[in-house]
């Protein structure tokens, strides 16, 4: 039983003022999954663009911040956890040393049970220009594995195109990050583009929790994706769930 996590490499983003702001990956999004994975089993691998060391968002594991990043009303013991993710992001050796996704071909992809993109505002800046992300996409299309994405992940799935150059996800029921909850950010309207808005452009067919920052998941053919952070447990519940099916 094998997964491939990618991951962004990017530590900043380029905003359309000019800004170069500060970002990465989002450590939630990453050790939420990455931990039930490992748990269940799965040998668990990490790839980025050129195989660069990613660098999680500080924001995402400053206590402070995280109330902000789930919905209002939730509690949890946001110093305790912001301790789990920094620990974990520490001592996890395929952070280190991921893979480079350029390296990656598609017997080696045919071994993954699964591919995982994980989120974070970073992915906005390097997932949708990489050639080799858009080709394990299609690979995975082919190979029917299952796709999982969460929030800013799905960068990964833009680019992707078939054979007569329509959004293979065209139809498709998904979820992402909302535009909702992009305009609650520091960075609303000086982003390169808004995710929802893409994903509906191209064709998809977009839902969302009735709440800002609550958790939504969609399941659609071999298709998986979660809203946002606080999405990243149930979408890896659902990952898990739909493995062991195919296991069975």
């Amino acid at each position: 039983m094998k997964l491939l996590i990618l991951i962004t490499k990017e530590a900043t983003l380029h905003l359309l003022d000019g800004e170069v702001h500060a970002s990465g990956f989002w450590a939630e999004e990453f050790v939420v999954p990455y931990l039930r994975f490992k748990k269940e089993g799965y040998d668990v691998d990490v790839a980025s663009i050129g195989g660069i060391a990613p660098t999680p968002d500080k924001t995402s594991i400053d206590p402070g911040f995280m109330p902000y990043v789930r919905p209002a009303g939730s509690k949890a013991d946001d110093a305790a956890l912001a301790a789990l993710y920094v620990k974990v992001i520490a001592e996890t050796p395929e952070l280190k040393h991921p893979l480079s996704i350029e390296r990656i071909t598609k017997a080696e992809l045919a071994e993954y049970d699964a591919i995982y993109f994980s989120g974070g505002h970073g992915s906005i800046g390097d997932f949708l220009k990489s050639d080799a992300i858009a080709q394990l996409g299609r690979w995975a299309i082919e190979l029917n594995t299952p796709i999982a994405a969460v929030c800013h992940g799905h960068c990964g799935l833009l680019a992707l195109r078939d054979g007569e150059g329509r959004w293979p996800f065209e139809g498709y029921r998904m979820t992402c990050f909302s535009h909702a909850e992009e305009l609650v950010t520091d960075m609303a309207g000086q982003l390169p583009f808004v995710l929802e808005l893409e994903v509906r452009r191209l064709g998809a067919i977009y839902e969302k929790a009735e709440n800002i920052w609550d958790s939504h998941v969609v399941e659609d053919r071999n298709l998986l994706t979660g809203q946002n952070p606080y999405s990243s447990e149930a979408l890896a519940d659902a990952l898990v769930k739909r493995l062991a099916t195919v296991d069975s």
